[in-house]
């Protein structure tokens, strides 16, 4: 099956070791970004709302799908703006890993945007209303252990942050 967010198939495939595998199913996602934007006065913007693949209310970082044609930070750029209402002009890169390895997944794009402020209220079109918070360090320690930021894109976009900013 094939739409504008993934792509599905069932192949048939030998391996190196001469083994066939006769329904190996690939999924391939498209590229994506995820946004850790810190204000000026150090403190991360996300926002908390119903994530349906949770079946929960989480803590999340911005994040967006790439669109075809489209520079990954144009799209983190706008995406932000769209989600949270904030901007930034210092923008840098922090990785761009896949997302899966056995599926073929698309890269995710990892950014920081240092001295974020607000500009606008956001424009969200997602599932739930949302409510933006922005967290200091010892919050976002605090609520990884208790599991109210639990996307592995937020803790891995979290975690490259800090790598940047402390080395």
């Amino acid at each position: 099956r094939v739409d504008s967010r993934l792509t599905v198939s069932v192949q048939k495939l030998k391996l190196p070791d001469g083994r066939l595998v006769e329904d190996y199913y690939r999924i391939i996602f498209p590229d994506s970004v995820v946004m850790v934007a810190v204000t000026g006065d150090k403190k991360v913007v996300m926002s908390r709302q119903y994530v349906h693949g949770f079946g929960r209310t989480s803590i999340i970082l911005p994040s967006g799908t790439v669109d075809k044609g489209e520079d990954p930070l144009q799209t983190a750029k706008r995406e932000l703006l769209e989600e949270t209402g904030y901007a930034s002009d210092d923008w840098t890169l922090l990785g761009a890993p896949y997302s899966h390895t056995n599926y073929v997944g698309g890269k995710v794009n990892f950014f920081l945007a240092r001295n974020a402020r607000k500009l606008a209220e956001p424009d969200s079109d997602d599932l739930e209303e949302m409510e933006i918070v922005l967290l200091n360090e010892a919050s976002i320690t605090k609520n990884i252990k208790r599991g109210s930021i639990s996307s592995m894109g937020s803790i891995t976009g979290l975690a490259l942050a800090k790598l940047s900013m402390t080395t």
